[in-house]
């Protein structure tokens, strides 16, 4: 027996190396195309499996970085709330020393992003995901997005613009007000009200302005 054999048989028993399940950031990768079967189809019909087969990788992938569906529409929610404060925030950078102005177009940003994500709304709004510390990341990206509409108030409130007291409770009732009228955007009802059609972008401009007439200092 030559050596010379010895190698070659030893060099086919050798298994080759095994293949990497995926390079890149899967963990995001999986968000993206999560959000996008989402809003393609609905939360109910979600599942890992199809969002592995939408990636391009195994089924099981995805259970290395979110245990169950549960988990995952927990990652897209947080997604959603991250995209919010980044919206909010970019309002108030628009117009620096305005919080009025900052006010408006932070309202129609809103509205932008609930009727061009409904689904995606309604898990961070729908009740859908436990609302205590089970999904503490989650938890995280909703209060920073309530944050940056809390800081243009807060603004608002130290230049004399927005009247005094408590901010976390003027935020509350512009998010209340801005978040019902995208609501009825999103499902419609409002075309279904009214016998002639309403410009949305006008609509919301008014609301905003009743909203900022609240909030004006005496």
């Amino acid at each position: 027996m030559s050596s010379q054999g010895t190698s070659e048989k030893g060099l086919a028993a050798t298994p080759p190396p095994p293949k990497p399940y995926h390079h890149g950031d899967l963990h995001r990768e999986i968000l993206c195309a999560a959000r996008d079967l989402l809003e393609e189809n609905n939360i109910a019909s979600l599942s890992l499996r199809a969002v592995a087969k939408r990636v391009g990788v195994s089924h099981t992938a995805p259970y290395r970085h979110f245990k169950d569906k549960e988990s995952l529409l927990a990652g897209i929610a947080g997604v959603g709330f991250s995209e919010l404060t980044a919206q909010l925030s970019g309002a108030a950078e628009m117009h620096p020393g305005d919080p009025a102005a900052q006010l408006l177009e932070a309202g129609h940003r809103y509205v932008q992003l609930v009727t061009q994500n409904p689904q995606c709304v309604q898990l961070m709004f729908g009740g859908i995901l436990p609302c205590d510390e089970t999904y503490p990341e989650l938890r995280e990206a909703g209060d920073k997005a309530f944050a940056a509409l809390r800081n243009i108030i807060e603004e608002g409130q130290s230049l004399g613009v927005f009247k005094a007291g408590d901010a976390d409770f003027l935020a509350l009732s512009a998010w209340s007000g801005i978040h019902g009228l995208s609501l009825l955007f999103m499902s419609g009802s409002i075309n279904e009200a009214v016998a002639t059609p309403i410009d949305g972008h006008t609509l919301t401009t008014a609301i905003i302005a009743m909203l900022l007439d609240g909030l004006k200092a005496d």
